[in-house]
């Protein structure tokens, strides 16, 4: 099949799948009914199917401060703002090419367990003075990289239509900067001594929450989270490679970091696109069951590490909706709605999130 018509069958999917929705008023009383575009999606054609399926937002990723695409992404804006549909906009926060091009001293470290290299075999041992930066991740666990990206934040937005919500996604650590490889665990920047910034001792995603909030006071800020890994995930054939992830400090941070958040904001995003995160397993109960598996650990796993549940209905899923069927989308979303949240986005194109490891000097040559 070609590329070309691959692309043509998976929007008719898509759309299909959003119309179907119009059948099952459950799913159309859900109170957030949004998908995410990027700004070449938005087309008017796109508008259209989304007015028609009963959509209530549409929602533009906001990708770079680079002039040229902010020119692209605010003509998008416009033209949603048009529609009569609410306008939101969806920002990546830790992966960040622009930041970790520029500032690779902010970016997460690999310095712990050694099983990433099982898929990076050739990556280069460090030498002293040098570490293994996980690239291009720049997470807000860093003062450094908490200033810059809320700086960014700001220039994103700037001469912007004022949206209804703003998604902030990436407010935990970087992919497997434990060392462990599996790209679900996110609770941390670094697992070793070498310190390339100053480490934020507590509550960086809320700050980060807050200092948005004063950008946009008159808009919604939903932070995106993302589970952690899984018991299954710990075999030697597992995600983790045998590490102990699940039972060791994962889940704990995790929760450090969710609570105070969970306190402030009303509602919390749920980044679930399940085959991205390789979760299309029979053990969840069908294919895209892990929508509502997602949605179960915000009630089940704070409370098993000191924290309190996190009620389904404070919760928008952000569900896979390239690369599947139709069925796919529907089983998602029919999960979605019997998990008890508050509704989903739509997420059109993969958001990118790899990774790879880069050999960084810790003290820079003389010039």
């Amino acid at each position: 099949m070609s590329l070309v018509k691959f692309r043509r069958r998976s929007r008719s999917n898509v759309f299909a799948a959003i119309l179907w929705l119009m059948a099952w008023p459950e799913l159309m009383a859900a109170e957030i009914r949004s998908v995410l575009l990027t700004a070449q999606q938005v087309t008017d054609q796109e508008l259209q199917q989304a007015r028609d399926a009963g959509l209530t937002s549409v929602v533009l990723q906001l990708t770079s401060v680079k002039p040229d695409v902010q020119q692209q992404e605010r003509t998008a804006a416009e033209k949603i703002a048009q529609t009569g549909l609410k306008l939101d906009y969806w920002i990546e926060i830790a992966r960040c090419p622009e930041l970790a091009d520029v500032h690779p001293e902010w970016m997460a470290s690999l310095q712990g367990h050694p099983e990433w290299r099982r898929f990076f075999p050739d990556a280069p041992l460090p030498a002293k003075g040098e570490v293994i930066k996980n690239y291009p991740w720049v997470p807000i666990l860093y003062q450094e990289a908490f200033d810059a990206h809320r700086n960014r934040v700001a220039q994103l937005l700037t001469d912007l239509p004022p949206p209804s919500m703003v998604y902030l996604n990436g407010l935990q650590g970087a992919p497997s900067a434990c060392g462990c490889g599996n790209s679900l665990c996110r609770w941390t920047a670094d697992y070793g001594p070498i310190l390339t910034a100053t480490r934020i001792k507590a509550n960086a995603a809320v700050s980060f929450v807050k200092a948005v909030e004063v950008l946009i006071p008159h808009a919604t800020v939903i932070p995106v989270w993302l589970t952690e890994c899984e018991k299954h995930d710990c075999t030697q054939e597992g995600l983790c490679s045998g590490v102990g992830c699940f039972d060791g400090i994962c889940w704990k941070a995790w929760e450090k970091q969710l609570t105070p958040l969970a306190r402030h904001a009303d509602l919390i995003g749920v980044f679930a696109p399940y085959k991205q995160f390789q979760r299309d397993l029979p053990l969840y109960g069908g294919s895209g069951a892990w929508v509502s598996h997602c949605v179960k650990s915000f009630a089940e796993m704070p409370v098993r590490h000191g924290g309190k549940a996190i009620a389904a209905n404070r919760l928008v899923t952000a569900i896979q909706a390239w690369d599947v069927t139709e069925q796919e989308l529907n089983s998602q979303l029919q999960h979605m709605q019997h998990s008890g949240a508050a509704g989903y986005v739509l997420i059109k194109q993969q958001i990118d999130q790899s990774w790879s490891p880069l050999l960084y000097s810790v003290t820079p040559p003389r010039q």
